[in-house]
């Protein structure tokens, strides 16, 4: 078995050791390149979320380069991401591949590792603690590096915050333009969630959300609300908001959000994310909003 996974960031390389120490090949991507994103493009209807793209490019990437398992996540409740691996299984077979797609949830993630793996209880748990500690030192090997002179919080949908190769390394561009950056989300806030360690995290800024949505909200929108109550309450300089293009729980979000910012009077850039979008585009908006945060720093400071 050849198992096709998709990137995930400062995340993928812990991925792919977690599924060799088990045993398993793993095909994965060095990166996610225009011409891959292309690929999932062209199968996809316009209006779907771009991480569905993305991932889509990628599953054919696999396919044509020998993978005969996918495999997918589905752990986001109210959120096209949940469906992603039927759709993306339909797409793929009415292109003609033959394949066996392994999905994984918080409910079948022991069962259906050892069914991929043929692995024992002992070593799938050995192989994620391991994994977990590879991830805290991703994320601290890439989120410590802040030496700037303005506090920037990113919020906004999970595959996009983290993809790199999706959002153009928006975490190094911002500080070497001299931001400090936080990441609201990290795999390891996930972990903590999961092995409930999380019951007092941002409590308070999650009540003050919960009374602006009342609702119950799929995906990663209501994270990127109470985390921009989080911000802007501890006096961030500004709060940048990634989203996929057509990413419904984001443009929930999206109003309140600015609610939040507008509130708080914390300066707020949004950036819609999809296949069209370039580098150049996106490094001079970059630029700008860091350069008028710098210049409003200064003026509050004087």
């Amino acid at each position: 078995m050849k198992l096709g996974i998709p990137r995930l960031g400062i995340y993928s390389n812990s991925i792919k050791k977690f599924f060799g120490g088990l045993g398993v090949e793993v095909q994965m991507c060095p990166k996610v390149t225009s011409d891959i994103v292309k690929l999932g493009v062209m199968q996809s209807p316009d209006f779907q979320c771009f991480p569905f793209k993305s991932t889509l490019g990628q599953q054919i990437w696999a396919l044509e380069h020998g993978a005969t398992d996918l495999l997918m996540f589905s752990t986001c409740g109210l959120c096209r991401f949940k469906h992603y691996h039927e759709l993306q299984a339909h797409t793929l077979r009415k292109l003609g591949y033959q394949f066996n797609m392994r999905v994984l949830t918080m409910d079948n993630f022991l069962p259906e590792l050892r069914r991929i793996s043929g692995a024992s209880f002992a070593d799938m748990m050995k192989a994620m603690m391991e994994m977990a500690l590879q991830i805290k030192e991703a994320e601290e090997r890439v989120y410590s590096r802040n030496t700037g002179s303005v506090r920037i919080g990113l919020v906004g949908e999970v595959y996009t915050l983290w993809a790199r190769d999706i959002n153009f390394d928006i975490v190094d561009k911002l500080q070497k333009m001299g931001a400090n950056i936080h990441m609201s989300l990290t795999l390891s806030d996930f972990i903590k969630k999961e092995m409930h360690l999380d019951f007092l995290d941002k409590r308070e800024e999650k009540r003050e959300a919960r009374e602006l949505l009342t609702q119950e909200l799929g995906g990663h929108g209501f994270c990127s609300i109470y985390n921009t109550i989080h911000y802007a309450k501890l006096g961030f300089d500004g709060v940048i908001h990634l989203m996929p293009l057509s990413c419904l729980p984001e443009c929930v979000a999206e109003i309140l959000v600015d609610h939040v910012t507008d509130k708080y009077q914390t300066p707020l850039y949004r950036f819609p994310i999809d296949e069209s979008l370039s580098d150049a585009q996106f490094s001079t908006r970059l630029e700008t909003f860091v350069s008028m945060l710098k210049r409003r720093k200064a003026v509050l400071v004087s």
